[in-house]
């Protein structure tokens, strides 16, 4: 007997997701925060926790941290579901409502848990390829494409839209999502991991239309990527059907705690969403001057690059025995492309001087 024998077929054809190593001396693969919380907020939190009984399982439904959250998103605690980091709800999304037998529209390239998830679901993934700009433009959904295959169509039950998305970086026109939404007949997935650095949303619409699940995450803005705190916001009728797949105790008492500390410090948040929205827009420009490189407009906290000789490998070992850690993408589309997570002045610096200096050695 083999353990390969044992494996789901469908599982076996997977390929581990092994983040890369973090003893870089500059690391910008993983678009977390170039800025850590204080030591005084982190003493907020642990003179929050410290208090606790360790010994006990801790608060399953989150229900301190959804009624904080509820203020914050301006919905309903029973509308707010937590998770383990937003992969967590994109695990449980799928698990609900894909599964065997159902379809599930990914745009690409697009954040690779969505079609890791769907097939471990048991679901298929169907990849609708996003057109790609020629030049510094923003990459579009395929409306032609969408429209005439999969809206109006019993056969495929979620759409995903990322917004902004990763790894392109920016929003697509809103009207085309509300298309998607109004025709589409099944769960339309928006994740809106990097809401805060440009605050567009489809929170408004969970009521109005019953087909809508919203994604969002404390790892980016709220500088917890650490602590693995994601959530959904989703009409009470999505909300019930989630918790009978929800683990009970998915999330631990600091990872909560951390939570609730920071959705206090929104002035703090502001001023880091701020600050990395203007490092963006000059590492944006930074790179615009380097001959070779085309950046793509962004609303996050990283920039999506194509290089104009083609592919990346050769840049990206580079960095590497430089010690310069940035993402390179599987996606067929970005063989020419690298994804650069926003740092600080310092990083940023050290990043696009060695870049000029490995394209002029060519």
């Amino acid at each position: 007997m083999r353990i390969k024998d044992l494996v789901r077929k469908d599982v076996e054809k997977l390929e581990p997701y092994i983040p890369a190593p973090s003893y870089y001396d500059v690391k910008l693969n993983a678009n977390e925060s170039p800025f850590d919380i204080p030591d005084e907020i982190k003493e907020e939190i642990w003179s929050e926790v410290k208090d606790e009984k360790f010994s006990l399982y801790y608060d399953p439904t989150a229900l301190e941290l959804r009624e904080k959250l509820a203020r914050y998103t301006e919905v309903e605690k029973d509308e707010l579901v937590v998770g383990n980091g937003s992969d967590e709800i994109i695990m449980v999304l799928l698990f609900t409502f894909a599964g065997p037998q159902r379809k599930v529209i990914i745009p690409t390239p697009a954040f690779p848990v969505y079609e890791t998830f769907t097939r471990i679901s048991g679901a298929q993934p169907v990849r609708i390829p996003l057109i790609k700009p020629d030049k510094s433009e923003p990459w579009q959904l395929d409306m032609e494409k969408i429209r005439e295959n999969y809206l109006n169509n019993d056969e495929y039950g979620i759409f995903f839209v990322c917004y902004p998305n990763n790894p392109t970086g920016s929003y697509f026109p809103e009207e085309h999502v509300m298309e998607i939404i109004e025709n589409f007949n099944g769960l339309v997935i928006i994740d809106e991991a990097y809401f805060e650095f440009g605050r567009k949303s489809f929170v408004n619409y969970i009521n109005r239309y019953e087909n809508i699940a919203v994604i969002r995450t404390f790892s980016k803005a709220f500088c917890l990527a650490s602590m693995r705190i994601g959530y959904l916001i989703a009409n009470k009728d999505i909300v019930n059907e989630v918790y009978k797949v929800k683990l009970p105790y998915n999330i631990g008492l600091f990872s909560q705690k951390a939570a609730k500390v920071m959705l206090d410090k929104i002035s703090y948040v502001n001023t880091v969403c701020e600050k990395i929205n203007t490092l963006r827009n000059k590492l944006y420009q930074e790179l615009s001057k380097i001959e070779g490189i085309t950046p793509y407009p962004s609303i996050t906290n990283f920039i999506l690059c194509r290089f104009n000789d083609g592919p990346v490998d050769e840049v990206y070992q580079k960095l590497i025995q430089k010690s310069i850690i940035i993402r390179k993408l599987e996606d067929p589309a970005l063989y020419d492309c690298l994804r650069i997570s926003v740092g600080d002045e310092k990083d940023n610096r050290i990043l696009l001087d060695n870049l000029k200096l490995i394209l002029k050695e060519g």
